[in-house]
């Protein structure tokens, strides 16, 4: 009986130690501090993101503001290009009824002429019988020329006849003289009055018309800025949830270890059975039809899928594009992508720029890696599912931003950002 007992204790513990990890992948207490500081460090960052997007939105609530102030100003711009419009149209009618007027002075004028021309006949007569007479005729000689009282009295009423209507056609002659410049100088005036009014509305209206084309380049320039502003605040919400699903992950690794730390020291302390298992990890055992996977490779990380290397790590196009994974064309009608690493899916979604993309969080030996799938036909694996190294996670596509059917492939050491600063080359870690 004691035999037995001992052989029980026996197999307990060597049961008990068996579902121990490695000597090397033991879970120590600076593994799960290094994932507390991960997790405060998203946390930071997230918070970090969250004021930028608070800033996004300010920018964006100013420059509507300024839009509606531009809006105002352009509707009083063009009020006062209409008030101009019609001022234009008012005095354009005064200068053709000034003009009517002037057609009708010149007849005026004409007939005035006339009047002037037949009096100074009438004049150039007197004078001309004044010359005919030797020059000595005068009133005062008609007067003692005459015979008789009565013959002095009739050359006495001649003489003021002639003598009033020579005064009166002089008056005449005179007045028609002053009519006339009196209404040739006023029509003038305001003729002249009325061309500088219509070249200053004219003026005006072109000032109004500049005035309001760089309003209007000033409103173009404010909604493309807004427009700008509301893709950088997207850009930022997608950050903060990527930072978020990281975060969840890292988070769900932290209570994976914490789990194993326990599950070892329990096992220490009572050297008994202890059945570990992973209830949230899907299974890897099988792969979906449709075409080969690559073969899963020793070393921390396999290949993600089969096909040349199109594009590489690293700047090109002279320069001036950095490309911060590497590109695996796409040589079959069907092409499976596999998980590169054993790790968790933080985010699987449509993005308007990787298209179908998956990340995936890895902790290999105590350093957290990030893998990023993109442009993928379609995505077979959900946010908080455990993968294995090789299993099939999607199908290699063409979607978002994309020149043709490819995997964008991206290993981070560390946490995804949108700056990509913590991308590596893949070919330093795999072997393709």
């Amino acid at each position: 009986m004691k035999k037995k007992n001992m052989m029980a204790l026996a197999v307990a513990a060597a049961l008990g130690l068996g579902v121990l990890p490695p000597a090397a992948d033991a879970v120590s207490t600076r593994d799960i501090e290094q994932k507390r500081g991960e997790i405060d460090a998203l946390r930071s960052k997230r918070s970090e993101v969250q004021e930028q997007i608070s800033e996004a939105q300010k920018n964006i609530e100013a420059l509507q503001s300024q839009q509606k102030q531009v809006a105002n100003d352009i509707e009083k711009l063009n009020m006062a290009i209409e008030e101009t419009s019609g001022k234009i149209r008012n005095v354009s009618v005064d200068i053709d009824q000034t003009e009517q007027a002037i057609d009708e002075l010149k007849q005026e004028i004409a007939e005035i002429q006339e009047r002037i021309e037949k009096r100074n006949e009438i004049l150039k007569e007197r004078l001309r019988s004044l010359q005919e007479s030797g020059g000595t005729i005068s009133y005062l000689q008609v007067l003692l020329g005459a015979q008789s009282f009565s013959d002095f009295i009739d050359r006495m009423s001649a003489v003021t006849t002639i003598m009033e209507a020579d005064q009166q056609i002089i008056r005449e002659q005179e007045a028609d003289k002053a009519l006339k410049e009196k209404k040739e100088a006023e029509l003038t005036e305001k003729r002249n009055k009325l061309q500088a009014d219509l070249q200053e509305l004219k003026q005006l209206q072109s000032k109004l018309a500049g005035q309001l084309e760089q309003k209007n380049r000033l409103m173009a320039d404010l909604k493309q800025r807004e427009e700008e502003e509301h893709d950088h605040k997207m850009a930022l919400e997608e950050e903060k949830e990527l930072i978020a699903k990281q975060e969840a992950a890292v988070k769900q690794q932290l209570a994976e270890l914490e789990r194993q730390k326990r599950a070892e020291e329990a096992a220490k302390q009572r050297a008994r059975t202890y059945t570990w298992s992973d209830s949230g990890e899907a299974s890897s055992g099988e792969t979906p039809s449709g075409g080969s996977t690559p073969p899963v490779s020793s070393g921390a990380f396999t290949r993600p899928a089969n096909g040349p290397i199109t594009s590489g790590f690293g700047y090109r196009f002279g320069g001036t594009d950095f490309h911060p994974g590497v590109d695996i064309g796409k040589r079959a009608a069907v092409v499976p992508v596999v998980a590169a690493a054993d790790g968790i899916v933080f985010r699987s979604y449509y993005s308007s720029s990787y298209g179908n993309v998956i990340f995936i969080s890895h902790v290999i030996n105590g350093q957290t890696y990030t893998t990023v799938y993109a442009h993928l036909e379609a995505r077979l694996v959900g946010e908080g599912q455990h993968v294995r190294k090789g299993q099939v996670i999607g199908y290699m596509g063409n979607t978002g931003h994309s020149t043709g059917p490819h995997l964008h492939f991206e290993l981070h050491r560390g946490g995804w950002n949108e700056a990509k600063t913590n991308a590596v080359n893949p070919l330093d870690y795999i072997p393709f």
